[in-house]
């Protein structure tokens, strides 16, 4: 009976070793497969990752393109030349007549250009830098000759409205210095 036994032992050792080799080999086997799903789920995230960017390049350059249009408009140069006009005559005569007027909405509609895009580019839509090569200085330029009226707005409704044309202005300036650009004597 005692060799019974010890047999018995033997074979239950042998058996033994024999399931922890298959389990290890089970155990390396699944591991493998779950590197590789692992693997595979990475690429497809990469995938995804790489399209989405790209759909979002995609929407940064038709924002861009749809603001260099709006402002290389020729509709726009006139509406400039008007706009500036009007500020002008209404800043030499105190303001007298302007509010609620046909040119005070003329003018907030011009400022509402500069003002989205001062918006797009502080969120980083577009970015300062495309914007200044895309629109040279008329940033500045335009700035300078409706500082006025964004002032007297400021001054009237006693908050600081166009605060992101005026963001725009000072990040257009700034990129200009560190490109070498004298701002000042670069006006389109």
């Amino acid at each position: 009976m005692l060799f019974d036994l010890s047999t018995l032992i033997q074979y239950l050792n042998a058996v033994s070793a024999i399931a922890v080799i298959t389990g290890v080999t089970f155990v390396v086997f699944q591991l493998r497969q779950n590197a590789k799903l692992i693997e595979a789920s990475n690429k497809q995230i990469e995938t995804a990752n790489r399209q989405a960017e790209a759909s979002i390049q995609q929407n940064r350059q038709q924002v861009i393109l749809s603001l260099v249009d709006r402002f290389t408009d020729e509709s726009l140069t006139l509406r400039r030349k008007r706009v500036r006009e009007i500020v002008k005559k209404y800043a030499a005569n105190n303001w007298e007549g302007f509010h609620d007027s046909d040119d005070d909405y003329d003018v907030r509609a011009f400022i509402a250009h500069y003002e989205s895009t001062g918006y797009l580019a502080r969120v980083k839509i577009v970015d300062v830098k495309t914007i200044q090569e895309a629109m040279g200085s008329g940033v500045i330029y335009d700035w300078g000759g409706l500082e006025p009226a964004v002032k007297h707005y400021r001054e009237i409704w006693k908050i600081k409205i166009f605060e992101n044309f005026e963001w725009l202005k000072d990040s257009v300036v700034m990129e200009m210095k560190e490109n070498g650009v004298d701002p000042r004597t670069s006006f389109v």
